[in-house]
């Protein structure tokens, strides 16, 4: 639950404060005359009742996170809408829900239209995530870097398959899994290796949704100690739709990665105790 909401607070809270704001909205126009302070009340069990209702459709139907954030934006519209309907006049709940799906809808189609892929295609997706791992830097490169191990030891457990290139042993073709019976597939080529320490390599290739997309990533591994090191990650991706920018903003892929690597490690290389098992980690 906990990192959940670590890594997807912006969704959570969009969604959450969005509904809460409409649902106040709503009863403001229905003409109940409450005072400030029941608005108030209103308002933050709303807030906590959308937080609730977000986890657990996050947890029922994950795959489909991206409406919780267009649900909220949506929300935060029709209440803008809202203002500008006046109070009490021929206003009913009904209008209001109205206002609402059909700015919801306005939205999920626009996000995967053609014209939110020409709009994403001219910008490019960054991000960079560093973190403290308490584990050797020689698993971490294990772990983390394509083609260092085999497919299923790679931390975000959604490597199908790697393929080197024959004539040239920089370049894999890398297969991972999708949605459904969809998957991604990415030729990378190593721009620079050092390991266990640095590695930057371009990518490109196909999403699972069929979106061409191209970019650089690269990883820092600093040792602090012979069981601890820092990681930096920096990516830049560019070819992606407008709706797949926004998702991608609200779902930390980098933070993600990070979470599965050390509960990659913690559960192959600790003792359950957090202790680290004797010889897990080879001298740097």
């Amino acid at each position: 639950m906990f990192d959940i909401i670590l890594r997807h607070y912006r969704r959570l809270g969009v969604f959450s404060f969005g509904m809460a704001f409409f649902c106040l909205s709503l009863l403001a126009h229905s003409g109940t005359g409450l005072s400030s302070a029941s608005y108030l009340i209103f308002f933050v069990l709303c807030l906590i009742g959308y937080g609730f209702v977000a986890l657990g459709l996050y947890h029922v139907k994950s795959s489909q996170r991206g409406i919780l954030e267009i649900a909220g934006f949506s929300a935060f519209v029709s209440t803008v809408v809202m203002v500008y309907l006046p109070q009490h006049a021929n206003f009913n709940v009904v209008i209001g829900l109205a206002v609402f799906f059909g700015v919801l809808t306005s939205m999920w189609f626009f996000l995967h239209s053609d014209v939110s892929r020409k709009i994403g295609a001219r910008t490019s997706w960054r991000a960079r995530h560093s973190s403290d791992i308490p584990f050797s830097s020689k698993l971490v490169w294990k772990h983390i870097v394509p083609g260092a191990a085999s497919p299923e030891d790679h931390c975000t457990g959604m490597v199908k398959s790697y393929d080197e290139d024959p004539d040239d042993p920089d370049t894999l073709m890398i297969t991972f899994k999708g949605r459904r019976s969809r998957h991604a597939e990415y030729e990378i080529t190593f721009l620079k290796k050092e390991e266990p320490s640095f590695c930057r390599f371009y990518f490109q290739g196909t999403e699972a949704d069929g979106t061409l997309v191209d970019g650089v990533f690269s990883l820092s591994i600093d040792v602090i100690d012979r069981g601890n090191c820092t990681i930096i990650a920096n990516e830049e991706r560019s070819g992606l739709s407008l709706g797949a920018l926004i998702e991608r903003w609200f779902d930390d892929p980098l933070g993600f990665q990070h979470d599965r690597l050390l509960s990659l490690l913690t559960e192959r290389y600790s003792d359950g105790d957090g202790v680290n098992k004797p010889l897990a980690h080879p001298a740097e």
